[in-house]
């Protein structure tokens, strides 16, 4: 019984993450998938930038136009756009990622930011429930900037929480980021 305990614990904090946020097994009466995940989308992730001289605590809010996914059953559709269920990104697949940041001390010229990124998803643990290996390549324009980022991180608690990290040669710029991504 014992070697259960730490998948108990696990399940619990899952049903009270659910609790807090509202999700729930069955939708809410009068509530459909695209209100869910409207308000879902407002829940912002959290970024750092450094560069050069300066450095900012920031706030980023991202969509996914388009994913593909290859690790699900192949009797459902593979393709995605906006709402795309969790399983279908962490059990391996391809995003084209849009985001916009708005930072808490100007970064450049400006307290905003956009990005956009190709990223892949590659189950390591348990088909990517547990981990998942992420790796991209992305642009961002932020303070006069337009650098190209290389993107390496990973994702866990089933695909909702990517820590994130993307490296810009030139000019040398660093960005950490903590998303929150609940489709």
């Amino acid at each position: 019984m014992d070697r259960f305990k730490p998948k108990i614990a696990f399940l619990q904090f899952l049903l009270a993450l659910g609790a807090v946020s509202g999700l729930s097994a069955q939708e809410p009466s009068g509530s459909s998938k695209l209100e869910e995940w409207i308000a879902l989308q407002s829940i912002p992730s959290l970024t750092w930038y450094s560069g050069g001289n300066q450095s900012a605590f920031g706030f980023e809010w991202g969509v996914t136009p388009v994913l593909y996914s290859f690790g699900i059953n192949h009797e459902v559709s593979p393709w995605y756009a906006f709402i795309v269920e969790p399983p279908a990104r962490f059990s391996g697949s391809v995003e084209l990622h849009i985001a916009g940041q708005v930072f808490t001390s100007k970064v450049g010229t400006s307290y905003f930011g956009f990005s956009g990124h190709l990223m892949g998803y590659i189950p390591l643990i348990e088909r990517g429930e547990h981990l998942t290996l992420n790796l991209g390549i992305g642009g961002y324009r932020v303070g006069g900037e337009r650098p190209v980022f290389g993107v390496v991180g990973v994702s866990t608690l089933f695909g909702f929480v990517h820590l994130n990290l993307k490296h810009s040669l030139r000019p040398n710029i660093w960005v950490t980021s903590l998303e929150f991504r609940f489709f």
